[in-house]
């Protein structure tokens, strides 16, 4: 058993995980979440579980879970009645990270110093990140909106291919029908992150198989 540092977290989790499609850890799970990984049923959801590249994620009524993924400690947070297919290519030591939202509501965060090739697409609009917060609710009816929370987002409207930046206080909807607008944000239509602004001083104890397949287990502190 080992005891990382907040300080060398990143570099040992990448070292650690580095293999395979390994691209982001489960740090903090509420009520019923599932994953299904290729042809397999769906299975539970639990801290400390790593999640492959091409996982689809669901999330029931009141379900939640925060991801931290492995390159640039960036999060990622889903709320209740949600469906992501999180992908990542590893190009070195960097991910690129593409979040397909079938509907639902999620928070990125992405570090300011840290690889920006973050995307969340949906059936109507594709989010890239040029700033570090901000929050998507699809809806399979009405759209999208984006609620910017600090930094900038570019938001591109797949049916008629406009485009408008997103900055903090600021949402910007993405209709069906090809229309974007944005407008002030009312602090009321935020959703609430059941984690909080930061993951705290917390301890995520995961298990891993070493180079001679012999079974450890890790408890990382992190912050």
């Amino acid at each position: 058993m080992n005891y990382i540092k907040k300080g060398l977290l990143l570099i040992f989790i990448f070292s650690l995980l580095i293999g395979g499609d390994r691209i982001a850890v489960a740090t903090k799970v509420i009520g019923s979440v599932e994953y299904v990984r290729g042809k397999d049923f769906a299975k539970s959801v639990k801290k400390g579980h790593i999640i492959e590249s091409g996982d689809k994620i669901t999330t029931a009524k009141g379900g939640f879970v925060a991801l931290i993924f492995i390159d640039d400690k960036s999060a990622l947070k889903v709320k209740e009645n949600s469906e992501v297919i999180i992908s990542g290519n590893k190009n070195n030591r960097a991910i690129a990270k593409r979040i397909g939202l079938k509907g639902g509501t999620l928070r990125a965060q992405v570090g300011k110093e840290q690889n920006r090739d973050f995307i969340v697409q949906t059936t109507v609009s594709v989010a890239s990140v040029k700033g570090t917060d901000f929050w998507v609710v699809s809806d399979n009816n009405n759209g999208d909106s984006v609620i910017g929370i600090e930094g900038v987002i570019q938001l591109t409207n797949k049916i008629s291919g406009d485009k408008i930046d997103i900055p903090s206080g600021i949402t910007g909807l993405s209709t069906k029908d090809g229309q974007l607008q944005s407008f002030n944000t009312d602090p009321k239509t935020i959703p609430k992150d059941p984690s909080g602004d930061n993951f705290g001083n917390q301890n995520l104890k995961i298990e891993f198989k070493d180079a001679n397949g012999k079974k450890k287990t890790l408890v990382i502190e992190y912050k």
